[in-house]
């Protein structure tokens, strides 16, 4: 009840200015479902980036690295796209009925486990398509103006496919992170999350300051502490948010990483008997970014 009064205020707000007579019941209802599907079906989209992008990578590259081995065991992936072949089980090589490619339903019909071969399906599928419905909903009900809530989702779901590439395999693409950059300094010429020098000033100062610390950590310990991929994520969250966001970024990614580290360090000492030498910085970036995204306002006033 609390969401749906939510979304009303949200539709009486988008309608005032324009004169329109209230909404009912049924527009809001209308409302939540058409977005709820919306976010599911950009949840399905992320998972397919999520498996296939490293893969497309891995192919296009002489290295034998995150996918190398898998890629070499399947010969079907070695012309995978993000669109061909179609959805297809990840166990038994077997195509994907639509029935069954519904997201979030598709998981719950099937209980978990794949109909042609009853191998379990992960759980993150489902996470991730439940995830992208409720990114999509806070930001609807968050923003108001139509390019703040279009702006916000591309960067959310963007940084929700790294934090989960980088997860997986220690990779952070450049055909993600770069463009991602670009589209931060070019919404911000109009001043949509921060004047255009914030926006520049904030992608050098993020890059830097990592790059930075990855030559101090490098001299002193003789080993790489985190990769270029993570300076490129830093640049364009700065470029995103401006200069003023970079110390909460580096401070809560780095709260996030070391939190991180020390729950993985302990289950993985408790499981393997074996210590873990490092984690993905990645997905602490984005989830730092994330946070900023919804409590910008609020921080800036903190920092100023």
């Amino acid at each position: 009840m609390m969401m749906m009064g939510m979304l009303q205020e949200k539709l009486y707000s988008l309608n005032e200015p324009l004169g329109l007579i209230e909404v009912n019941m049924m527009d809001i209802q209308v409302f939540f479902v058409s977005y709820l599907i919306f976010g599911a079906m950009v949840g399905s989209f992320l998972n397919v980036l999520i498996y296939r992008l490293p893969i497309m990578l891995a192919n296009l590259s002489s290295r034998s690295e995150s996918h190398g081995e898998e890629i070499k065991m399947r010969s079907h992936l070695r012309n995978i796209n993000l669109f061909q072949p179609g959805s297809f089980c990840h166990h038994c090589n077997e195509s994907i009925p639509i029935k069954y490619n519904i997201p979030i339903l598709g998981w719950i019909f099937l209980r978990g486990a794949s109909r042609c071969c009853n191998k379990k399906i992960s759980t993150r599928y489902l996470f991730i398509e439940v995830l992208a419905v409720i990114q999509t909903l806070l930001v609807l009900m968050i923003f108001k103006e139509d390019l703040l809530i279009c702006t916000s989702l591309v960067l959310i779901w963007s940084l929700t496919a790294l934090a989960f590439i980088d997860f997986d395999t220690y990779l952070l693409p450049d055909c993600m992170t770069i463009p991602l950059l670009w589209l931060g300094l070019l919404i911000n010429i109009d001043t949509v999350f921060a004047p255009l020098t914030s926006a520049v000033l904030g992608a050098v100062s993020g890059y830097l300051f990592l790059w930075l610390s990855y030559w101090l950590f490098k001299i002193v310990r003789g080993v790489d502490g985190m990769g270029y991929g993570d300076f490129k994520l830093m640049a364009a969250l700065g470029a995103w948010f401006g200069v003023s966001a970079v110390p909460f970024l580096i401070l809560f990614s780095s709260f996030f990483g070391l939190v991180a580290y020390a729950i993985f360090y302990f289950f993985d000492k408790k499981d393997n008997g074996k210590e873990i030498n490092y984690i993905a910085f990645g997905p602490y970036i984005s989830l730092a970014g994330v946070l900023y995204l919804f409590l910008g306002s609020h921080v800036t006033n903190l920092f100023s």
